[in-house]
């Protein structure tokens, strides 16, 4: 199995979570498929949505912490309503049309 990455910084990732996800295409139609979060590490430092997580995610040891769940609750209720920037878009999408991604 790969080990899982941050696309930001390709650290390795702490936690990834997939859920579903739907837009309307450019005739309007509705498509439905799948989102992924990644939780960085180093990316994430400073979001707030994120501290809980990554401060449960520092402890050692089992069993889980109390309150893990509630942290990757509040991380993700934020990371699934997080919009890709355009700019970064368009330009990973001229990188992939020149063959440079």
């Amino acid at each position: 199995m790969t080990p899982l990455v941050c696309a930001r910084c390709a650290a390795p990732a702490l936690l990834a979570a997939r859920y579903p996800h739907s837009w309307r295409n450019g005739s309007g139609e509705r498509v439905e498929g799948l989102r992924e979060s990644v939780l960085c590490g180093s990316c994430d430092t400073d979001d707030p949505a994120a501290a809980a997580l990554l401060a449960h995610l520092a402890e050692d040891g089992p069993p889980p912490p109390p309150g893990l769940a509630d942290a990757v609750d509040a991380w993700l209720t934020t990371a699934r309503h997080r919009i890709p920037d355009p700019a970064t878009l368009d330009t990973e999408e001229t990188l992939w049309r020149t063959g440079d991604l």
